[in-house]
């Protein structure tokens, strides 16, 4: 309930600071993250950093429980990337947490399952918290190639953005980073296959 209510008014647009003040202390003060689902987890820390609201401890909180043991188990690509997205935006740094997400997601081989918004967002918190693991942007390079077709202007810039930070910080692409940056660079985005279409 504590989850869904956050959502609800993050999604409507309403940054109502003590509500989300209150949500936070109740949930990290009481400790009832392990009733938490991965999909409330996922939403919470969404909720806090859309509506813009601070709260260091709840993400704190939140990080050290995904970073336990089976923390990750039951975690969609949805709830990953959200979790990502929203330690990234909130600028909330929690190196342990992107190395167990950067590792459970190479380790499950789950690529594929990820939709172009769930690419995207994974990669750009990866890139934007300085988290530039070659083992897991080498594995998102081929998929996210595959898909490039179904992924929005926003979504191919967030990608671009990652991959060059990636070059910048490492000095080179990793495998399969080559390809995935020409195939950006030649990629029409969707506006005009859209018009090219009609």
């Amino acid at each position: 309930a504590l989850a869904n209510t956050a959502w609800a008014f993050a999604t409507s647009g309403v940054a109502h600071r003590e509500l989300f003040k209150t949500i936070g202390d109740h949930v990290a003060e009481l400790g009832i993250l392990n009733f938490f689902d991965p999909r409330e987890l996922s939403i919470t820390a969404w909720a806090f950093a859309t509506s813009g609201v601070s709260h260091s401890e709840l993400f704190e909180k939140i990080g050290n429980h995904v970073v336990g043991p089976g923390g990750l188990g039951s975690f969609k690509p949805r709830d990953l990337s959200n979790t990502a997205w929203a330690f990234a935006t909130a600028g909330v740094s929690h190196p342990e947490l992107f190395k167990k997400i950067g590792h459970h997601v190479a380790e499950q081989g789950c690529f594929d399952s990820f939709k172009p918004q769930e690419l995207s967002n994974t990669v750009w918190a990866c890139a934007t918290v300085g988290y530039t693991d070659e083992r897991l942007f080498s594995a998102f390079a081929p998929v996210i190639g595959s898909k490039l077709d179904e992924c929005s202007e926003q979504e191919l810039t967030n990608i671009a953005w990652a991959y060059s930070t990636l070059l910048r910080t490492l000095g080179s692409l990793p495998a399969g980073g080559l390809a995935l940056a020409r195939a950006l660079a030649q990629n029409p985005t969707r506006a005009d296959r859209t018009q090219n279409s009609a």
